[in-house]
């Protein structure tokens, strides 16, 4: 087991939760508590119907000693990984699709981690609803197929290599890859990692409005710390990318090579 250690005293870390919105308990490899990478990232915007509760449960694990476990799942984080899994599968194309089409007739300021706007640099931006919600239901399996359990270990995070390549091989494989093939490293780059960030987005919010109450504060904390990583290109819990070290190593693993840019 780990357990956090705090470096500043109790008022300052209560302040710290409180005074800046709701953030997420994380660990580093060494146990200590970090804000750097996997906090939760709604923020100041996060002031919606889920800022009692998860107030609620961030007090609760001060109180208790903000314990944590890296080695299996108890009982307790098996039940909540299984509960969201059943939610997320339950979620159809039509209802990923419907938020999509909502999503892109007006602009959505705050839409990842409540942060960061919906808005593409990519040709991802100009294909349709239905397209995107067949690439966000491809990747929810992918995750489900990993075992990822962010709400119990951060250990679990699926790297962005591992997300990245997923991405790569759906778009050179889909519908569009004629398009996707015509663009040159730097827009590929872009497309998958703006389509993993709002596949997920995307799900998560069709999950929120079919269940809303049903899920638990632990499940909505777990998703923005996800978004929160994948965003900063992250290989765990400790390592950050860029988008500059995502093209450098699309250059030197692509087996075709692109001399001209826009």
């Amino acid at each position: 087991m780990k357990t956090i250690e705090r470096e500043n005293d109790e008022g300052d870390l209560a302040i710290f939760f409180l005074g800046n919105g709701i953030k997420q308990l994380v660990l580093s490899s060494t146990g200590r508590f970090s804000a750097h990478s996997a906090v939760s990232c709604r923020g100041e915007r996060f002031l919606n119907h889920r800022n009692l509760l998860v107030t609620s449960c961030l007090l609760c694990f001060i109180l208790a000693g903000c314990v944590v476990k890296d080695e299996a799942m108890s009982p307790n984080a098996r039940s909540l990984h299984d509960s969201a899994a059943k939610f997320y599968q339950d979620i159809q194309l039509e209802e990923v699709e419907s938020i999509a089409k909502e999503a892109d007739a007006v602009i959505a300021d705050g839409w990842i981690c409540g942060r960061d706007p919906r808005f593409f640099k990519s040709p991802y931006r100009v294909i349709t609803p239905v397209q995107k919600a067949q690439f966000a239901l491809a990747y929810r399996d992918f995750v489900l197929g990993q075992n990822q359990n962010l709400s119990s270990s951060l250990t679990t995070y699926i790297p962005y290599k591992k997300r990245s390549e997923f991405a790569r091989q759906y778009w050179e494989n889909s519908d569009l890859s004629s398009k996707f093939n015509a663009e040159t490293e730097k827009y590929q780059v872009c497309w998958i990692h703006e389509s993993l960030l709002d596949a997920s987005e995307l799900v998560f919010r069709a999950v929120e409005k079919k269940f809303g109450p049903a899920l638990d504060s632990a499940q909505i904390m777990a998703h923005d710390v996800e978004q929160n990583m994948v965003s900063k290109y992250m290989e765990d819990e400790r390592t950050e990318s860029s988008f500059a070290w995502q093209l450098k190593g699309s250059r030197s693993g692509s087996s075709k090579s692109k001399s001209s840019e826009r």
